[in-house]
């Protein structure tokens, strides 16, 4: 009797974990990688198959970026009748005490988050791609992120430095030839 009584008991509690498990948000995270040459990008997406309509989603891309940078992202999704859909509602990049807010338009079955922000520094940074999954098979979204790195103020200067020496050099070249053609027209030949 006792063990009819666990197994029962033991049936229960793996039931009820499962009517849990099957309610629970859908979260992931995935690290992204950038070689940090001049100008990066990365894909990225995710895909939610049968069983996950109405459950909302909020998928986490990381990066980290050793300099000063500008980014820019797009993420789509685009339905397929009622069988593959998302209902997107949030594109943010956070990360050294700011976040940034992606911008939403919808073309036709097509959603599109665009996202962009100059003057960032370098460190932690988190993409999320937030929704929820309507199509009765699930629903997918891609994405790419690129990242161009900014100049150092250092490096800017110098370069402005570097145009004036050759600007100043090609003013003293022209008011020099200048100067001698104007000599050789006084000049009686």
């Amino acid at each position: 009797m006792k063990k009819l009584i666990g197994g029962v008991l033991l049936a229960s509690a793996l039931c009820s974990v499962g009517a849990t498990a099957s309610a629970a948000q859908i979260n992931g995270t995935q690290a992204l990688t950038f070689n940090n040459s001049s100008t990066t990008s990365s894909y990225f997406g995710s895909e939610f198959g049968a069983g996950t309509t109405g459950k909302s989603f909020l998928e986490n891309f990381t990066f980290s970026y050793s300099s000063p940078f500008t980014v820019s992202s797009a993420v789509i999704s685009i339905a397929l009748d009622g069988i593959s859909r998302l209902n997107l509602n949030s594109l943010t990049l956070s990360g050294n005490g700011g976040t940034w807010t992606g911008v939403k338009t919808t073309v036709g079955s097509a959603q599109v988050f665009t996202l962009r922000t100059d003057g960032l520094s370098s460190g932690n940074y988190t993409l999320s791609v937030g929704g929820l999954v309507t199509g009765a098979t699930g629903g997918s979204f891609g994405g790419n992120i690129s990242i161009a790195a900014v100049p150092e103020a250092s490096t800017v200067a110098m370069m402005l430095g570097g145009l004036a020496l050759v600007g100043f050099a090609a003013y003293r070249r022209r008011r020099t030839e200048g100067n001698a053609q104007a000599q050789d027209r006084l000049m009686p030949a």
